[in-house]
């Protein structure tokens, strides 16, 4: 006959507290409880587990070797409940999320040590890529959570767009720049629409759309034609091929501060306002978030909302 585990369980404690009042005490049940289910259990195992020994229990050789099969599996199940409960109050999982090659690479590491440090049981999968990639896999839920950047004109802080929630995280201020020679030699100056749009540029994306929205936000309008001699979706990259003449590039106003304080980048500004770069975090509008999901986007608002 199998012995029953709950007897199995009492004399796991009596052995450890080497007493029935003991052993009682700590699983809050009666002391004649205790009693009758280790004598069944002797009986199952046709063997004597305990002698009494002035006031006390002493197991015997076979209570000895019970303990040594039991308590093993016991302390196992007692760890495996308390993970489970406490699982019940922390937060635990994946999150896929995606950002732009600047912003994934630099603030947001920052920002998913700050959160695993207050959830530890909390990973991260992180996606590179301008937001023409990101976009459709946060729609095809191969991502939870994307943010994007927006080089346009302002947008109230909240909006709904295609399926999309779209939330205002924080701007950063772009820069147009180029090496003084080049400005030199493709400008001598003139800040003309003309003149500007005839340069040669480094963007992230063979379209433009950084620089076009530079163009917007400058002049109100665009150039028809955009000599792109550099498409590469890296702000160093981009920083880079600035830096050895090949074209005009815009850039994070932080990332060129010493550069511009040096002189060996010069800011390519008119008289309106620096543009500002918008970053946005985006949410599948009828997906149902995980509790991790929605203590992420809260924390990552509150967090670079002040940054």
């Amino acid at each position: 006959m199998r012995p029953d585990f709950n007897r199995l369980r009492l004399f796991f404690h009596v052995h450890r507290a080497r007493s029935v009042s003991g052993a009682a005490a700590e699983l809050h049940v009666t002391q004649s409880a205790v009693s009758q289910s280790l004598a069944k259990l002797e009986d199952e195992l046709g063997a004597q587990l305990f002698v009494r020994r002035h006031r006390a229990l002493a197991p015997t050789a076979a209570g000895d070797a019970l303990f040594a099969l039991v308590a093993p599996f016991v302390a196992s199940l007692q760890a495996g409940i308390a993970d489970l409960q406490r699982a019940r109050h922390e937060l635990a999982g994946t999150l896929r999320l995606g950002a732009p090659a600047e912003f994934g690479a630099h603030r947001l590491p920052a920002l998913l040590a700050s959160f695993t440090r207050a959830h530890p049981g909390a990973r991260f999968v992180l996606q590179l890529g301008h937001p023409s990639v990101l976009v459709p896999l946060l729609e095809e839920g191969r991502l939870d959570l994307a943010f994007a950047d927006v080089f346009e004109a302002r947008r109230p802080a909240a909006t709904r767009l295609a399926g999309l929630d779209v939330v205002d995280v924080m701007d950063e201020a772009l820069v147009l720049v180029g090496t003084a020679r080049r400005e030199r030699e493709l400008l001598d100056g003139s800040r003309a629409f003309a003149r500007l749009a005839r340069a040669p540029f480094v963007d992230y994306h063979p379209g433009a759309p950084a620089v076009r929205g530079w163009f917007r936000h400058h002049f109100g309008r665009t150039p028809p034609q955009l000599d792109v001699v550099l498409a590469a979706e890296s702000v160093q990259a981009v920083l880079g091929a600035v830096e050895h003449g090949m074209g005009l590039g815009l850039v994070p106003a932080h990332t060129v501060e010493r550069a511009l304080a040096a002189g060996r980048l010069v800011a390519i500004t008119t008289r309106r306002r620096t543009l500002s770069n918008r970053i946005s975090l985006l949410r599948v509008l009828d997906r149902t978030p995980s509790r991790l999901e929605k203590t992420f986007a809260a924390f990552a608002l509150q967090s670079l909302g002040g940054a």
